[in-house]
């Protein structure tokens, strides 16, 4: 997972994640942390989904960029329920955030983390070499 709980508590209060992570219960004095962290990790999952074309998923190091984006996407999920519904602010906070992560898959933006098929130590990739074949028929042809 690219955030925490901790992350999430930070990002939006601890009252908040108290109501979208418990919202039958109004005397609930405690984060739902499970809960959180299942939301979490479904923001997580679709992250990577953006990212694999482009990136190594998971990243390792996750920019603020990702973690912003984590919880953003948990919170409308927690925010989605039989009887609690995300506001206006949750859906366009979400559709920015979705809209970022297009522009990372299509590749309009960037993120500091490793791209996708690349390996440590540079075996990967395009090989070339500045010197020419054996001599044969077929590359003297017109000398």
């Amino acid at each position: 997972m690219y955030a925490t709980v901790a992350n999430m508590i930070d990002r939006f209060g601890e009252l908040e994640m108290i109501r979208l992570s418990k919202p039958d219960d109004r005397t609930a004095e405690e984060v739902d942390a499970a809960k959180i962290e299942v939301a979490l990790a479904d923001g997580s999952a679709l992250i990577d989904d953006y990212l694999r074309k482009r990136y190594q998923v998971p990243v390792a190091t996750p920019p603020e960029s990702l973690v912003r984006a984590n919880c953003v996407l948990a919170r409308y999920d927690l925010a989605q329920g039989e009887r609690t519904e995300p506001t206006e602010q949750m859906r366009l906070a979400r559709k920015e955030v979705i809209g970022w992560l297009e522009g990372l898959a299509n590749g309009s933006v960037t993120i500091d983390a490793p791209a996708s098929g690349a390996t440590s130590g540079g075996a990967g990739g395009a090989r070339t070499s500045d010197r020419c074949g054996p001599f044969s028929d077929d590359n003297l042809r017109g000398w």
